[in-house]
């Protein structure tokens, strides 16, 4: 089972980091400001090799799926990717 932890800061932005944000969500990439503070902080776990990019993961599956000549079940795909997860 994975642990969530949540914290809550302030972040103070000015120019073009905060006009950056702004037309992010204003082209609709994201529907919140918070939204998208997660997701480039993720794009840095991503970059620092602190997480594996989301297509490891469907890699890893796809490649299990093939080697095991086994069709899946929604259920068994969702626990395949939670132990995948667990693993990184």
């Amino acid at each position: 089972m994975l642990l969530m932890v949540e914290e809550r800061l302030l972040v103070r932005l000015s120019g073009a980091v905060a006009e950056m944000l702004d037309e992010l969500v204003r082209r609709g990439y994201f529907s919140t400001k918070s939204e998208a503070i997660r997701a480039g902080i993720l794009k840095l776990g991503e970059t620092f090799g602190l997480v594996k990019p989301p297509s490891y993961y469907w890699e890893e599956l796809d490649e299990e799926i093939r080697r095991s000549g086994k069709r899946l079940t929604r259920e068994e795909i969702l626990e395949a990717v939670e132990n995948l997860e667990r693993e990184a």
